[in-house]
């Protein structure tokens, strides 16, 4: 009972804090919005908004089963999964971080897959896709597109050795394997029509994570650039923390950080993480072990295939400065997002 009290006047304490930072930095705060709008515009919802539809399409009319029964030998072997999941990894590594997520949660909520199966894609379906990696880090940020594929390579092998560690958490019931019949094809055109439907709902909500965090991480960078501001921004939101680490931190730091994916991305996926019943801490582990992997990865590639990229930023050189970020701002939301992410119904079946 005091542990709840406790809890909630932190919670009550930090929520109100945020709401005073937003009015000292209105200016700030809307300069943010309209940065995270046009950053959907122009870049999340052309990417990513396609792959939603083809995703949900292939749930729909069963061409994921179809396509498991090719597959599924490999995958039982690799990761003790069905075949049917072969086609959530493979579109979780091409389609973006959202994508394999939602993948999941359509299949459990089909009954194509049990909760656990469920549990551990979700331990490892979640990645960047090659056109944010090598297209928008390698080429725009970094300006290297050797670079964007050395980092893509190290993420998906960082995500593939997570699967195959993820095996030590099968339950050892299998669901029976659901088999794909000809006959049981659904109508395409009703089933293209539910998948833009709802991926649009899909993309609406992640476009809002999106909008929210540019917003916080604008009020941040206000306040000045240093070191502690990039790493603050990189646990915050991938995309400019890379943006902001780019030529300043190392690049399996740059791995590293891909792999975790940042709050923004793990709110972007929360709701269907959460149908699944995983347990977020395990989330967590798996999000900081993909991470290791990937910078321990990366370290290992460049000491055998080294190449010179720009080791310092062009625009302005960032020096250490300690609480030169908006502290009570930064704190406020890594505590809601905590709280939201651990406020879960822990009774629920979990790996």
């Amino acid at each position: 009972m005091r542990r709840n009290i406790v809890y909630n006047f932190i919670l009550a304490f930090f929520t109100v804090l945020a709401f005073i930072c937003l009015f000292v930095k209105s200016d700030e705060c809307m300069q943010g919005v309209k940065d995270g709008i046009m950053l959907c515009v122009n870049s999340i919802i052309p990417s990513l908004f396609p792959f939603m539809i083809v995703s949900r399409f292939i749930v729909n009319s069963g061409l994921g089963d179809f396509f498991g029964r090719f597959s599924g030998k490999a995958t039982q072997k690799l990761f003790k999964l069905p075949g049917i999941c072969s086609f959530v990894i493979i579109m979780s590594m091409i389609g973006g971080f959202p994508v394999g997520a939602k993948m999941t949660c359509d299949l459990l909520e089909s009954g194509k897959i049990s909760e656990n199966e469920a549990q551990r894609l979700n331990l490892f379906c979640i990645n960047a896709g090659p056109a944010f990696v090598i297209g928008t880090v390698g080429e725009i940020f970094a300006k290297s597109r050797q670079l964007g594929v050395l980092l893509f390579f190290c993420s998906i092998t960082a995500s593939f050795l997570m699967g195959i560690m993820s095996r030590a958490l099968c339950d050892g019931e299998r669901k029976e394997e659901y088999v794909f019949a000809f006959g049981s094809v659904p109508n395409p055109v009703s089933a293209f029509t539910d998948s833009i439907a709802d991926a649009s709902g899909s993309m609406f909500a992640i476009c809002s994570w999106v909008i929210i965090f540019n917003a916080v991480i604008n009020c941040i960078l206000s306040s000045g650039n240093s070191i502690c501001t990039t790493a603050l921004c990189a646990l915050l939101e991938v995309t400019s923390g890379i943006e902001q680490s780019c030529g300043v931190l190392p690049i399996p730091v740059l791995a590293s950080i891909l792999s975790f994916g940042g709050f923004s991305v793990h709110c972007q996926i929360f709701s269907y993480v959460k149908k699944s019943g995983l347990n977020f801490k395990l989330f967590y582990a798996s999000r900081i072990i993909c991470a290791v992997l990937s910078g321990v990865i990366c370290y290992i590639a460049l000491r055998i295939f080294p190449f010179e990229i720009e080791v310092f930023a062009s625009e302005s050189t960032l020096t250490a400065s300690a609480y030169s970020v908006s502290l009570p701002s930064a704190v406020a939301l890594i505590v809601m997002c905590c709280s939201l992410i651990f406020e879960l119904d822990t009774n629920r079946k979990i790996c």
